[in-house]
């Protein structure tokens, strides 16, 4: 089974041949939601379609513009079995006191996260050492998307049983390459970031794009594909059950 751990399948993109995209392959697909609009539509496509597992949450970049939402995103994580799109980003948002508000609605997330027992899957984008800082103080399983730092940051999100996700652009990024094939394959995901973040630039990404990922993987570690997609799916599970390794 394949897993696609970060999707968003809900966005115009898809318009057209969404049923086809979904039922494209055998696959597991988390979709994110990043406002109101599309945590919605997240929950709606969960009903409709068995292999979308609904991810709630509140987009970082929109702390300026769409803060009146937060307080309904909130509310509305009951219906997901996972939380995204949440964390935090330094790339889009520059002013102080935008960046501590990010910081707030985050942890009001994780506070959700740990109390109800659900994965957090977080966008990063600039500002790691302040993530870094406060995930030790919440009981919750995390898988940072679109993994995009140094290695001996990896090591200290893996020192926190933190787990790394990975996008067909890995196959045109070294530095993602690198840091897949240094850190155990216990600690992947794989991803698509759906219909962003594909191998070819310009070009629409869809879930099934996994099998790239896979691939390349394979490649890196030496091992199978067949035998990466096993353990893909393996740590998908456990991420999303209450359970040891």
């Amino acid at each position: 089974m394949l897993v696609d751990s970060h999707a968003h399948i809900d966005t115009k993109e898809f318009d057209v041949d969404r049923d086809l995209i979904v039922n494209e392959c055998q696959i597991l697909i988390v979709n994110a939601g990043v406002d109101i609009e599309s945590n919605l539509k997240t929950i709606e496509m969960s009903k409709k379609y068995k292999n979308i597992i609904p991810a709630i949450g509140f987009h970082p970049e929109f702390v300026k513009n769409k803060q009146n939402e937060v307080e309904k995103c909130l509310e509305l994580t009951k219906y997901g079995k996972i939380i995204s799109e949440v964390g935090i980003d330094y790339f889009w948002i520059k002013e102080t006191e935008y960046r501590k508000k990010q910081m707030e609605i985050l942890q009001r997330f994780l506070q959700i996260a740990e109390k109800e027992s659900k994965p957090v899957i977080l966008h990063v984008r600039g500002g790691m050492n302040d993530l870094l800082e406060i995930l030790p103080s919440y009981k919750i399983k995390f898988v940072v998307h679109a993994f995009e730092g140094s290695i001996k940051t990896a090591n200290k999100i893996l020192d926190l049983n933190g787990i790394l996700s990975f996008p067909p652009i890995i196959v045109r990024d070294k530095n993602r390459q690198i840091i897949a094939k240094e850190i155990p394959i216990e600690n992947i995901l794989t991803e698509t970031d759906s219909p962003f973040m594909s191998a070819e630039k310009m070009s629409r990404n869809r879930p099934c794009n996994v099998n790239i990922v896979i691939k390349q993987l394979s490649k890196l570690k030496g091992i199978e594909e067949k035998e990466i997609e096993e353990k893909i799916y393996k740590n998908f599970l456990f991420l999303l059950r209450d359970t040891t390794r």
